[in-house]
């Protein structure tokens, strides 16, 4: 069954897991600088225990996360580990098959098409994976100084954009935070079917397959 995304105004795309297929992206990513796999280990520990609490801005967020992380860190992190994100996408994660029709389709429609992720360079890791917006509509949860499932960043798209949270369809790929952020905020969502979650009961959770057909054909 296609989906319908006529009644909604904007479509915000999660990132890791749903514009791309992850296939083990951690594991790549730890040996593409086997001399800071236990940092990033230590780096994604530290963001899983600040997911859903919301720290008011970027500046407060970066001050908790890098007295967590290491203040030392502050500079691996920015310079080093996310650039090598967009190299490691570059080399092994094309984006999942018909992603850059749907994209284009649903802008062709009117439709704002936009990205949320937790993590920054947004553009540049779209870019690695082969996709291109018209519009750059790209926003990190780090900047709100709120991680998702926290609620206040997909509202404060909404508010950037004039439109109602209830007018933005939400994808992604995670219970946990795409989700449920999407639902606090009072956005509709579905989840792209993984291995992880298309057992789940409770959830909007649909194919790939089946949220491009009908648009990208």
């Amino acid at each position: 069954m296609a989906l319908n995304f006529s009644k909604y105004k904007a479509i915000l795309f999660d990132f890791d897991g749903t514009l791309y297929e992850p296939n083990h992206f951690g594991r790549r990513l730890v040996f593409g600088n086997l001399l800071y796999a236990f940092r990033d280990k230590r780096e994604r520990l530290v963001r899983k225990s600040m997911q859903g609490c919301d720290y008011g801005s970027s500046e407060e967020f970066y001050n908790v996360f890098f007295k967590k992380f290491g203040e030392g860190k502050r500079e691996w992190y920015f310079k080093k580990y996310l650039p090598l994100m967009v190299e490691v996408l570059g080399r092994h994660f094309p984006a999942r098959p018909n992603a850059q029709a749907l994209i284009d389709r649903l802008q062709e429609k009117g439709k704002i098409v936009g990205v949320l992720s937790d993590y920054p360079m947004i553009a540049e890791r779209s870019e690695a994976i082969g996709l291109r917006f018209n519009n750059n509509y790209f926003w990190s949860t780090e900047f709100f100084g709120a991680l998702k499932p926290c609620k206040r960043p997909f509202i404060a798209i909404a508010e950037q954009l004039g439109i109602k949270p209830k007018e933005i369809l939400v994808i992604g790929d995670r219970p946990d935070t795409d989700a449920k952020g999407a639902e606090a905020a009072g956005c509709d969502y579905i989840l792209v079917e993984t291995k992880k979650n298309k057992d789940l009961d409770g959830y909007n959770i649909m194919p790939w397959s089946d949220i491009t057909n009908g648009l990208c054909e």
